[in-house]
């Protein structure tokens, strides 16, 4: 069995090609780009599954859990608002009235300059120097030189109404700086901090809106795309469980190649040294083998027909007792029947123990002993007793027991019999792996010593 553990490692009786080493490097390299594919999925699904429940009418879903609680801030903000303006109506209301006088007076300027075609005098300027310029040259054609000049005076006509623009930028700049003194009056960090809070919850409230909007538009396509990101997101992460999968089982594969070699290696070194062993093995196998051999339930089939022949001595065994086995080359033991040959009931008036039943007529039933009544008492001695309980069979307690008795005995014949093929073969086998193991024990035995 040594020699057959010594083969090269081969597949369907040709030499098996050497598994690839498997590139960790590579494997790791592969799982991050996996993993990375798959968690950009999982947020492409939880984005497309969070619009699709903020579609549903009265589905819980993080945006419409955040847009009700938006909602209740702004109300308490509004609140405290309302509070502080209270607290300072008439600044505020000059406040306004300022902010009213420098919208509409920045209206006018633009108004202005829009029809001046200029936004300073700086540049009517420029624009009139550059005209006196060209008419001082004096290459100018005389009706362009009269246009020049026409264009000069216009200008500096718009010059003088820059002044008036002028004054109204004082007057707005006037009115920014008192409505910059009122603001430090009634404009506190609590105050900032409301205002700025309710700006930024109303801009994600528009959000949420316009979001929601979008989505109850077309429910049906929102639900395909949450189905189809949901493929998606199955498809990466199968895709790391077979990028996993394949590396472990070239691993594994790997591996296996290599512990092959390693025991073919280990099998040849020693074949020396399991000569001996091997020999030693195969004389115990033989006696293993011999033992097993020989025919099952072999003690039961004897006492239990020993009992039967005891109870009803015209028994007699089909066909005798079967030899030792096949593998047996002389009787290994015998079985003293002497105990159950000549045995009989015992009656009441030889011993007085074992008493089966009751009751004391006596002077009956003389002829042919127990046996000759159904209902009187049944006495057994121990040894009796001892071998009904070593094949299973209870005791008769009266001598209408006995035929049932004899009946159960017999049947348990019938089965070992039946059996004792089977189960002598089961033996043998039973031998054969414990040979087998000795055998590996015994090639074992040594690799562990070393």
């Amino acid at each position: 069995m040594a020699d057959s553990e010594t083969t090269p490692p081969a597949t369907n009786g040709a030499q098996k090609a050497r598994p690839e080493k498997p590139d960790e490097a590579k494997f790791k390299a592969d799982v991050a780009k996996a993993e990375k594919e798959h968690e950009a999925a999982q947020a492409r699904f939880q984005a497309a599954k969070n619009k699709f429940d903020t579609a549903r009418p009265g589905k819980s879903s993080p945006a419409n859990d955040r847009f009700r609680e938006l909602v209740e801030e702004q109300k308490a903000i509004r609140q405290k608002q309302q509070e502080h303006k209270a607290s300072k109506a008439g600044l505020q209301e000059k406040y306004n009235k300022n902010e009213s006088e420098i919208k509409k007076w920045i209206a006018e300027q633009k108004d202005a300059r829009s029809r001046a075609g200029f936004k300073s005098v700086e540049e009517i300027d420029a624009k009139v120097a550059s005209l006196t310029k060209q008419v001082d040259s004096g290459n100018m054609k005389l009706v362009d030189e009269k246009k020049a000049l026409a264009e000069i005076s216009a200008l500096k006509r718009q010059k003088k109404t820059f002044g008036g623009l002028d004054d109204l930028q004082k007057k707005i700049d006037e009115k920014k700086a008192e409505n910059a003194e009122l603001r430090k009056s009634f404009d506190n960090q609590e105050t900032r901090e409301l205002s700025q809070k309710y700006e930024t919850n109303q801009k994600e409230l528009d959000d949420i809106k316009a979001t929601r909007e979008d989505a109850n538009k077309n429910i049906d396509n929102l639900r395909a795309e949450k189905d189809k990101r949901y493929q998606e997101q199955n498809a990466t992460w199968e895709a790391i469980k077979s990028i996993k999968d394949a590396y472990h089982a070239q691993r594994k594969a790997y591996k296996e190649y290599e512990d092959q070699l390693y025991q073919q290696r280990r099998e040849r070194q020693k074949a020396e040294r399991e000569a001996y062993d091997k020999e030693k093995r195969r004389r115990i196998a033989e006696q293993k083998l011999e033992e097993a051999s020989e025919p099952a339930f072999l003690d039961e089939i004897r006492t239990a027909e020993g009992l039967i022949r005891h109870f009803d001595p015209s028994y007699a065994t089909e066909g005798g007792e079967k030899g030792p086995g096949q593998f047996a080359a002389t009787a290994q033991r015998t079985v003293d029947e002497s105990g159950f040959k000549g045995m009989k009931v015992i009656k009441k008036d030889d011993e007085d123990f074992f008493v089966g039943g009751g009751g004391k007529k006596k002077g009956k039933g003389k002829k042919g002993g127990a046996a000759s009544s159904n209902e009187g008492p049944l006495n057994l001695n121990v040894g009796i007793f001892e071998e009904l309980a070593k094949v299973g069979v209870d005791p008769p307690s009266a001598q209408a027991d006995v035929p049932v008795v004899v009946e159960k005995l017999k049947a348990k014949v019938a089965d070992w019999k039946k059996e004792q093929k089977t189960q002598t073969e089961k033996n043998i086998e039973k031998a054969r792996k414990e040979i087998e193991k000795l055998e590996v024990d015994g090639t074992e035995a040594p690799a562990a010593a070393a």
